[in-house]
């Protein structure tokens, strides 16, 4: 996610001091007292904490921002650090400093002496910045703010307290920054306990989510140089369920073993077997993954396969990695956008290949993000629920397979609770707001109508009486159709 960029250079004059010492309490609405940083080595030290619980779509903490950029390159962050004074500048060195990942990354790309000339490596900015007067600067020290901003900020931002906000793949908050009025902001996207770990998504790819822990991990170590060691990363990936061969009901999922740093034992759900995995399934895994991540991400000036050519790969991924594989989903969110009429309005195929998507995706049972990092999933939810809600006017409750539940479900499982928890930043694009609002209508109302017979249903038969409305329909008897699952 894009965050706003500065117009211009403004430096924030003071640091806030770090959690523990004595501080004086900022003025509303900053307000830090919900977090805790505590040392937790299991995710590298320093770790952002919740203080006491928080309700999905509440406020975790805002902060004033202590430096911004006029943009995101190495040389206007330095510059920015250069605008603030000396005690703020070596504060910002001891307490945000890291050694360097000992893995070659993009964000310490700057910082090797092959990247000279590029025009925004170390050694081009401090020519740069000494050029301008900054006599004083250093190799280091230009060397130690970019490793810094690169592996703390958010985008050209820096602050105290979201610095320690570590990266997950289950973020429970999402952060937003408001450059003009310099402050950064965190909001629950679903219910926090005292002690969590506070995390945030770090990356511009969105779509790595729903994806494998394979997939998340090259990135990564290539974008950041860590490996990551949140919770979801910790557990079974059961993005990448594969058949079992032996029990065909089960399906064999990787599993993590204690202090290992990649999934090393495949487990069935089913029998319990565990194995190192099947070398055929996991030869076909790598030959389809790539296949669905050109398909999702083709390169510029790359020639995309045809449809027919598409549903050839879609049937070849189901036959060798069964549904529940990340890239069966992949290959039905693919169809979705490009098997779609001329015009590009959903049918009834389309409508089903989006389905198919978001099916699979609820029956992970991921934790929900925040809205900004599944935009594409909630874009497939509204517009297949936007085509199944209503009724054809050819169609009643009873001559056709009541599709309404689908959409009840997205709903209620999906759609509904992101939005309420963290549905703001988005809610402005395409008119989202808006569109989940008439979907949450539609839900009002048919909750409160027979399934049936399309009767209002009345609290105690009297529709002036208040009350939860009855289980079944006065008019006909038939029970109503929200208590169905």
């Amino acid at each position: 996610d894009i965050l706003a960029q500065a117009a211009g250079c403004r430096i924030r004059k003071s640091l806030m001091a770090p959690v523990g010492e004595a501080t004086i309490a900022p003025p509303k609405p900053y307000d830090t007292s919900g977090v805790e940083v505590v040392n937790r080595p299991e995710l590298g030290g320093a770790a952002a904490v919740a203080a006491r619980n928080f309700n999905a779509g509440e406020q975790v903490f805002c902060e004033q921002t202590l430096v911004v950029a006029s943009a995101s390159t190495n040389l206007a962050r330095v510059r920015a650090y250069c605008g603030l004074p000396a005690e703020s500048r070596i504060a910002i060195r001891e307490e945000f400093f890291r050694d360097t990942p000992a893995v070659r990354c993009a964000a310490t790309a700057a910082l090797r002496p092959d990247a000279a000339g590029s025009g925004d490596s170390a050694a081009d900015v401090l020519h740069a910045l000494r050029g301008e007067g900054h006599s004083e600067l250093t190799l280091k020290e230009v060397e130690e703010v970019i490793s810094v901003w690169n592996l703390n900020a958010y985008d050209c931002v820096l602050a105290p307290v979201a610095c320690k906000v570590n990266h997950s793949c289950a973020p429970n908050i999402f952060v937003s920054v408001d450059v003009d009025a310099g402050e950064i902001r965190a909001t629950a996207c679903r219910p926090i306990s005292i002690g969590d770990s506070l995390g945030s998504w770090y990356f511009q790819d969105t779509g790595l989510w729903w994806m494998g822990a394979d997939v998340r991990r090259a990135l990564f170590e290539t974008d950041r140089g860590f490996i990551c060691a949140c919770s979801r990363c910790q557990q079974p990936d059961v993005c990448r369920a594969l058949p079992c061969d032996v029990c065909s009901s089960g399906h064999v999922i990787p599993h993590r073993a204690a202090g290992a740093m990649v999934q090393q034992d495949w487990c069935c759900n089913g029998c319990g077997r565990r194995a190192a995995g099947d070398t055929a399934r996991l030869s076909a895994e790598a030959e389809f993954v790539q296949c669905a991540l050109l398909e999702l991400r083709p390169p510029k000036g790359a020639q995309r396969l045809a449809l027919e050519e598409l549903l050839t790969v879609d049937a070849s991924v189901r036959a060798r990695l069964g549904p529940r594989h990340w890239a069966a989903a992949a290959m039905s969110l693919v169809l979705h956008y490009r098997a779609r009429p001329a015009g590009g309005k959903l049918d009834a195929f389309t409508v089903a290949c989006g389905c198919r998507f978001l099916g699979w995706l609820l029956d992970c049972g991921l934790p929900l993000p925040p809205a900004g990092i599944i935009r594409t999933p909630l874009t497939v939810a509204l517009d297949c629920a936007s085509v199944l809600a209503p009724l054809a006017s050819n169609e009643t409750t009873t001559s056709f397979s009541d599709r309404r539940c689908l959409v009840a479900r997205l709903l209620t499982q999906f759609l509904l609770p992101v939005f309420d928890a963290s549905g703001q930043p988005v809610a402005q694009v395409a008119n989202t707001g808006k569109r989940v609002e008439a979907l949450r209508n539609w839900l009002r109302g048919l909750q409160g109508t027979c399934g049936h017979c399309s009767c209002q249903l009345a609290a105690n038969g009297d529709a002036s009486v208040p009350g939860p409305a009855p289980l079944a329909c006065s008019k006909c008897k038939q029970v109503r159709y929200c208590s169905r699952d």
